[in-house]
């Protein structure tokens, strides 16, 4: 255990995501945004007197140590210091960093008045007002903490996934619930969440500390896990029914006569005021969902081309999970049968060719966002340096299926849930990981490293192993500085 932790040690404040580079800023209060946020403001209110309200009291502000009882109780498995020190440690060690992403986000965006400040109303929790009020709301630390160790905790036990997923998305609700969040502030935190995951596995020592994590729930659980082969039929890493189901672990499509359904149609009305514009052009020409598109949308972003026969062992890596991330959503389509806006409201998309073929689908969730926002994370672990960049263009990719109008926001937004699920599961399987290593061996030294833009050249600079330079570096190099890797 020692060994890890001096593994991990050079992991500085540097390394976390800047939310600000790829998550939007805090809604206006002209924004439908805003308005959502205001309906489920309301929503949680009426929930307090409820089972929900009393957890949602007990989950706020929660310890690593609180974060392990209740994910024991979901996976009846004891997870503690004593019994599964190793999962233990992980967990410490992953709030810390957890606790450094919410910072790093809050000093990227401008200050969000919690719930309870701009309505002048009482909280869940009274006593603890007076030291959050002054603390910006955005994002949800609570929704951070819940999804990171939902998806770390999948990795290590796999067959539990999609109750483990269900315990982590329920502490951004109970952010919700308290009056401490606003919706806008948990979406961020989940998404933020994802990216974390991403930063994580790029350093040795965590990962280091996730494989001796399976071991020991292996032991005590007494489960094997035994990872399977590319499919038969698709070459693919997963089955649709090995990967996580989201009728278990996602909420229900709201109603069309419900608040958030009422959001979703005004999204939809704004995203056709959108068309006309480059935005809208972008969202059009995203509609196409090809494997050989999302490489060549990604690939500015990535800072080299990625083609079959440009990386041949990338693209390799992502053809064998590109049915994946729309298959982790059939489930909840095929369950729910939520009609896309097009046929739901009988108007045209942006793009009518592909209407045919869409319009006897489920919409919820997004298949296109959740593929979209997986492969980015996959090639943001391939590459942290563009990690902001990627996820940018990802969740620009999701927000054109509201545009076009194929898709409600709230499928989006659920979407991108899936999809960093669906990146999690990817750790299961040795046939990812060895073709995973292939691709970075394959990138190894090709990758452009970013010069210093204006909006870090005032941030601290860092030498690769993580040691403060104080004043301008003395000898030319490549250095960090903001969370870039920076050529001085």
């Amino acid at each position: 255990m020692v060994i890890a932790v001096l593994c991990c040690g050079n992991l500085h404040a540097q390394a976390v995501p800047d939310a600000g580079r790829f998550l939007p800023a805090p809604p206006t209060e002209t924004s439908v945004e805003y308005i959502k946020d205001y309906l489920q403001y309301a929503w949680g209110k009426t929930m307090r007197g409820t089972e929900i309200g009393a957890q949602a009291r007990t989950d706020f502000n929660a310890s690593a140590t609180y974060y392990l009882d209740t994910f024991s109780k979901a996976i009846n498995v004891s997870l503690n210091a004593t019994e599964t020190p190793y999962i233990a440690e992980l967990f410490e060690y992953c709030m810390e960093y957890g606790n450094k992403s919410i910072q790093q986000a809050k000093s990227s965006f401008a200050f969000f008045r919690r719930p309870y400040v701009r309505f002048d109303e009482v909280s869940l929790i009274p006593e603890m007002e007076d030291v959050y009020a002054n603390e910006s709301s955005y994002p949800s630390r609570e929704a951070l903490m819940g999804w990171m160790y939902a998806l770390l905790l999948s990795e290590i036990c796999p067959e539990k996934q999609d109750t483990i997923l269900k315990t982590g998305y329920r502490f951004g609700d109970a952010s919700m619930v308290s009056g401490y969040h606003w919706d806008s502030d948990v979406q961020a935190g989940r998404l933020l969440a994802s990216a974390l995951m991403v930063r994580l596995h790029d350093h040795t020592g965590v990962n280091a500390m996730i494989n001796s994590a399976k071991a020991e729930y292996a032991k005590v659980s007494g489960t094997a896990y035994v990872s399977p082969g590319l499919t038969q039929d698709t070459n693919q890493y997963f089955t649709n029914d090995q990967l996580p189901d989201a009728v278990k672990y996602l909420p229900a499509p709201p109603d069309t006569v419900s608040a958030l359904g009422t959001t979703d149609m005004n999204k939809f009305i704004e995203g056709k005021a959108i068309r006309p514009t480059d935005e809208g052009q972008i969202a059009i020409d995203d509609v196409n969902n090809e494997l050989d598109y999302f490489l060549k949308i990604y690939s500015n972003a990535f800072g080299r081309t990625l083609s079959a026969t440009a990386t041949p062992e990338t693209y390799k890596l992502c053809e064998s999970m590109y049915t994946l991330g729309d298959g982790a959503t059939l489930s909840c389509k095929n369950y729910y049968k939520r009609s896309r806006p097009f046929k739901q409201l009988n108007e045209a998309t942006a793009y009518p060719p592909a209407e045919n073929i869409e319009k006897n689908t489920g919409s919820y969730p997004s298949g296109d966002a959740s593929t979209g926002w997986m492969y980015a994370l996959v090639l943001s672990e391939l590459n942290p340096d563009a990690e902001e960049s990627l996820l940018a263009r990802a969740y620009q990719y999701g927000s054109g299926r509201v545009i076009t109008g194929y898709h409600w926001q709230t499928d989006v937004e659920a979407g991108r849930l899936v999809g960093s699920a669906v990146y999690a599961r990817l750790h299961n399987s040795d046939e990812f990981l060895k073709q995973f290593e292939r691709a970075k061996k394959e990138l190894a030294g090709t990758l452009g490293v970013r010069s210093v833009s204006a909006d870090v050249k005032d941030a601290d600079t860092y030498t690769l192993g993580g040691v403060k330079v104080a004043g301008e570096p003395t000898q030319k190099g490549v250095y960090i500085q903001g969370d870039k890797k920076v050529i001085r």
